[in-house]
């Protein structure tokens, strides 16, 4: 109970920092119409450096609260892991998604609650552009594309059908900060996914899922989800996913993990958006912190 506390207090201090900043945004002006694009441009966003350095120093700050204990879904990169965090304990996931003129943070914090189920909380869409100039990522109208960031809380069940299959159902749900309560939407993203386990670390995975505009942005709100994850050696693991649709979301990443240490992960891969999308190539990082001891 007292770690429950602990947890609930850290995650009400990072919910406050985001607060705090979602206040200190500025207002989106003579949106263009039919714009497709993932962010809005340099020109809509904030012109202020220090308001950019103040919110990435709270976000910065707000991570760095959760890391010890931290909540949300584990996901390979970019989909659902079809994994279930053990009850009592907790997952953490940082990703930074880096792009030619700026870069992308998200935050996964997952706590296992038995008996096939977890629950967690996302931080999704968090960013700098840093070319031509410092500014904020930050979207709350729908005429730009998808709204962002966006704080969610997950919930998942596992359904075991054999030692090798797996079942995972699963949605996360919340809003987009924005200083105005009209240009707050709820977001969605619920899916269904299947694993089969050939081996000990290797294992595919399929689904679908669906989602909404605010989350997506423009394009179809139901796709595929496809996975992999091939263990080379007890350190070493090849790993993969892809997202379809012509939407915000549809990219795929081709990557790697390495275990360094039996509660950390290391990851890298590639960013290829599926053709048309608003998402440009780029390099995805990320940092997997277990609670309890994994298995290679």
């Amino acid at each position: 109970m007292t770690c429950c506390f602990v947890q609930l207090t850290r995650l009400k201090a990072v919910w406050r920092i985001l607060w705090y900043n979602s206040w200190h945004f500025p207002v989106n002006r003579a949106a263009p119409r039919q714009s497709s694009a993932r962010w809005p441009p340099p020109s809509r966003l904030t012109t202020n450096l220090s308001r950019s350095v103040r919110l990435a120093a709270g976000l910065a700050l707000g991570w760095a609260a959760t890391l010890s204990p931290a909540l949300a879904q584990q996901n390979l990169f970019n989909i659902p892991s079809s994994d279930i965090t053990r009850k009592g304990k907790i997952f953490y996931q940082h990703q930074i998604n880096l792009y030619n003129d700026r870069f992308e943070s998200k935050g996964h914090f997952v706590y296992g609650l038995g008996k096939g189920w977890d629950a967690g909380v996302n931080v999704v869409g968090k960013g700098l552009v840093f070319s031509p100039r410092w500014d904020v990522i930050h979207n709350d109208k729908l005429t730009y594309g998808a709204l962002f960031p966006v704080v969610m809380g997950t919930l998942q069940k596992q359904l075991t059908i054999s030692p090798r299959f797996n079942v995972n159902i699963g949605t996360q749900a919340g809003t987009n900060i924005s200083r105005f309560e009209s240009r707050r939407k709820l977001h969605h993203f619920t899916y269904g996914m299947a694993s089969y386990e050939f081996a000990p670390g290797r294992r595919i995975m399929g689904g679908t899922y669906v989602t909404n505009r605010a989350y997506v942005g423009p394009g179809n709100n139901l796709g595929l989800l496809l996975g992999y994850e091939w263990r080379l050696t007890d350190k070493w693991f090849l790993m993969g996913d892809w997202l379809s649709g012509h939407n915000d979301t549809g990219v795929g990443v081709v990557g790697a993990m390495f275990w360094p240490s039996p509660r950390l992960q290391l990851c890298a891969g590639a960013l290829i958006p599926n053709p048309g999308t608003p998402k440009p190539p780029g390099l995805v990082l990320e940092i997997n912190i277990l609670g309890w001891d994994g298995s290679h």
